[in-house]
């Protein structure tokens, strides 16, 4: 759906007073003067971030943002509460002295349709997005702004990496972003894919780009739709490693395979969307996990024997729960049309 329609849509079914409010009685007298203050100043960059019931997690992410390097004012965080029962709420004042801070609230409709929201409320020439359970590090937005100013027609995305270390799930989802990054961005100034919870572009370029696709109402495969059509567009995809954020997704057995099993549900919607749209086939993916068993090896073999085989058995669950999620819509699929 183009990013044009989407807010339309969106700005239909929630009221823009309530969810944009500028501020609220939690205000501090100075955090207001401060804030009509940002408003005055040029805005570089807006960082969008979509959340849905992780009151503590956005906090820990706002926490983040307001160390970074780049001058007090100089961005602003849009923060859009997709869906959150009871709705969330956040204290401005906390943040008030490091940069302009402004709430969304909107129904439900997934990180693909909230991320567009937050683009139209946004005043920043640069755009970058991250997510509720990321803590970006101090230079992130500086390293960011700095590629795009060298590459101002690329999508610019950065490295992650896990603050988890005891989290057998967190470690295993992070080894798979690891894989797929090394796989399809051997060239950084090449790029294929990054995740969307660490890119940035210009906000023009976005517009022109059609912004995410909110036909992906949950969080699974709208990053790889975005870079495939950006791609498509003959963009440019620019890794800028030292762009790089700390992710912190706590994950049980039974919420790890229910996340790869919503992308492999993803991962069907995408490549009925490449096919429509004549972009590509599954043989660049299919080749990907062809190469599995070595870059499994490689990445497995810095650890101990135990540790080795527990990855080695998430990973197993991974690629199984991915597949049958893909089936799963594939099936459905199939008895729709008799």
């Amino acid at each position: 759906m183009p990013l044009a329609k989407c807010s339309e849509t969106l700005q239909a079914v929630a009221p823009p007073m309530p969810a944009c409010a500028t501020w609220n009685s939690s205000d501090t007298a100075s955090s207001r003067q401060q804030r009509l203050l940002f408003l005055k100043l040029p805005m570089r960059i807006s960082v969008i971030i979509p959340t849905c019931k992780r009151p503590q997690a956005i906090e820990s992410c706002l926490d983040a943002l307001a160390e970074q390097t780049l001058p007090p004012g100089s961005f602003q965080v849009i923060v859009v509460d997709d869906g959150s029962v009871p709705p969330l709420s956040l204290d401005r004042s906390r943040w008030a002295t490091k940069f302009e801070l402004k709430l969304i609230r909107q129904p439900n409709t997934g990180p693909a349709g909230a991320r567009n929201r937050g683009v139209a409320e946004a005043r920043g020439e640069f755009l970058a997005f991250t997510d509720d359970d990321c803590l970006p590090m101090p230079t992130w937005l500086e390293k960011l702004v700095a590629a795009l100013r060298e590459h101002p027609e690329a999508l610019v995305g950065g490295s992650t990496f896990n603050g988890l270390k005891n989290d057998l799930f967190a470690e295993t989802s992070q080894l798979i972003l690891e894989m797929v990054y090394e796989h399809f961005n051997r060239d950084p100034a090449n790029s294929y894919f990054f995740a969307s919870n660490n890119i940035a572009v210009r906000r023009d370029r976005y517009l022109a780009s059609g912004g995410f696709d909110a036909d992906f109402d949950s969080p699974a495969a709208e990053d790889r739709e975005f870079c495939d059509r950006w791609r498509m567009q003959s963009r440019s995809l620019i890794w800028e490693k030292v762009a790089r954020i700390e992710h912190r997704h706590a994950q049980s057995l039974s919420g790890f395979i229910r996340l790869h099993w919503r992308y492999g549900q993803g991962a069907f919607l995408y490549q009925s969307k490449r096919k429509e749209r004549a972009s590509g086939t599954m043989a660049e993916d299919l080749g990907f996990h062809r190469s599995l068993p070595r870059a499994v090896w490689v990445a497995l073999s810095d650890h101990s024997l135990g540790r080795r085989l527990q990855l080695l058995s998430a990973l197993m669950l991974w690629q199984l729960a991915n597949a049958m999620g893909f089936l799963w819509v594939a099936g459905r699929q199939l008895v729709s049309r008799k």
